[in-house]
């Protein structure tokens, strides 16, 4: 990848381009969507005071090189230091371009825009949201992450316009929609669908999806929520919405995708194991469900998770929980073989990473799915140590550590603070340590007596394969 290398001279400024421009409610900035004929998306920024460097706030991958072109004359946009950045000629109020819709699934970030069987489409407002810095060299500085950014990301609204609904924070607007990005933002839907309400959550449900699953959702999802409001303790302080894109069945096996943002889940269905009913296909879709559902129930008071290397903490613990509750709501023998199955393939991928460098650095090794396999073990084995076994109670004990910290985020050190709280000791917070930051000579012994010390009780086939554990029981 090339480093985009950007040179401009800062001119007087005229009175009139210092000048603030008046946005609504206090913004420092609006960013204007509408659709072109071409199928491509124009975006124009519009900012209270003059920019000269803004970096985009979630620049995970590059995808924005191959699909963003800058159409006014006064900046240059490219990639610097693995950051997407807009430099501006001369400090300007407004900058604009042309995007094509990226549909395409990306690895740890959220869908820029969903697309719906039934024509509709959601936008992910928060892949819009910039920081102002002071030079490039600013930039060079943060060393490709955006979270080492001082200053917070500008206070910015997204307006669209529609001729169909606008459904946003489970509301239906007409025509058009202004809504402040908030966090990392969240979904504005354009289309036909209507609100469908629930007890524990409302629903966007993609008018195609095949009728074996649309019948079922609502009690299927309401049994997930209802299922967590017991085991942590509280209702979800806002109902969820849930946005569910069904993407046809044109290719073979099935996929599921989404993601959780504030109080929405989106989820990305398709493929043809869908057409039919099929109890596998079920329990795997279900477990997502639960997967997604369970970070609501992490962020609800307000709490954000530490990203990047330390996301085996959030995604690790999503994983127990939705495995143990799906696995919970079948009968005796086949929980026993879908724990099995999936902690079985679980051990081998958490192996394979570790063989090749810590758990800390797995994502730049593009193996990101670890975070949830050996994040999963991580989970059990602090479940396994704490004298009460409950791993929900010790996440609510996190999360109220965790709000007692500046920036409010749940990272490492709240973690292992919160294990030794809780009574963990010094050697079991190490055993969890040296999966996450060490490079073990010998991973599966490492990950196997980590279980052993966890009082987990592994069990191994004649051909190493993991077959059993002594699983929680909440």
């Amino acid at each position: 990848m090339q480093r985009l290398v950007i040179v401009f001279i800062v001119l007087f400024s005229f009175g009139g381009l210092a000048a603030q421009a008046q946005l609504p409610d206090g913004a420092d900035a609006e960013v204007r969507l509408s659709p072109e004929e071409s199928g491509n998306w124009r975006v124009e920024y519009t900012f209270a005071e003059p920019q000269s460097v803004l970096a985009l706030v979630r620049s995970t991958g590059d995808y924005r090189e191959l699909t963003w072109s800058v159409t006014s004359d006064n900046a240059r946009f490219g990639r610097v230091a693995g950051i997407d950045v807009i430099a501006l000629d001369e400090p300007a109020r407004t900058v604009s371009f042309s995007i094509i819709p990226l549909t395409s699934t990306l690895v740890g970030e959220y869908t820029p825009f969903v697309t719906f069987a039934d024509g509709s489409v959601a936008v992910h407002d928060g892949q819009f949201s910039v920081a102002p810095l002071d030079s490039l060299e600013a930039v060079e500085a943060l060393e490709g992450d955006t979270s080492n950014i001082g200053a917070p990301a500008l206070s910015m609204d997204v307006v669209l316009s529609s001729d169909t609904p606008i459904i946003v924070d489970g509301e239906v607007h007409q025509d058009k929609v202004r809504h402040r990005v908030d966090g990392d933002g969240t979904y504005i839907y354009l289309g036909n669908s209507e609100i469908e309400e629930f007890d524990s959550f409302t629903a966007v449900i993609d008018k195609r999806l095949p009728a074996w699953l649309r019948d079922r959702f609502d009690s299927d999802l309401e049994a997930i929520f209802s299922a967590y409001e017991q085991l942590w303790g509280f209702d979800l302080e806002h109902k969820a919405t849930v946005m569910l894109a069904y993407k046809g069945a044109t290719a073979d096996g099935f996929s599921v995708t989404g993601g959780a943002l504030d109080q929405l889940l989106m989820m990305e269905m398709g493929g043809t194991a869908l057409n039919a009913p099929d109890d596998d296909v079920l329990s795997y879709v279900h477990w997502f469900f639960a997967h997604e559902a369970a970070h609501l129930f992490q962020i609800d008071r307000g709490v954000g998770f530490a990203s990047g290397a330390q996301s085996w903490i959030h995604e690790g613990a999503a994983n127990t929980m939705a495995y143990s509750l799906i696995a919970s709501m079948m009968e005796q023998d086949g929980a026993k073989r879908f724990l099995a199955g999936v902690y079985g393939r679980a051990f081998d991928e958490c192996v394979t990473t570790l063989e090749a460098g810590p758990l800390a650095t797995a994502a730049e090794r593009d193996a990101f799915s670890a975070h949830y396999s050996c994040g999963d073990f991580i989970a059990l084995a602090t479940d396994g140590f704490l004298k009460q076994r409950n791993l929900y109670g010790f996440w609510n004990r996190l999360v109220s550590m965790a709000k007692g910290e500046p920036d409010e985020k749940v990272d490492e050190d709240t973690y292992f603070s919160t294990m030794q709280i809780l009574g963990a000791t010094k050697a079991q917070r190490n055993a969890v340590r040296a999966l996450v930051d060490g490079r073990p000579d010998n991973a599966r012994k490492t990950l196997t007596n980590l279980l052993e010390k966890a009082g987990l009780e592994p069990e191994f086939s004649a051909g190493g394969q993991l077959i059993a554990l002594k699983w929680p029981d909440y």
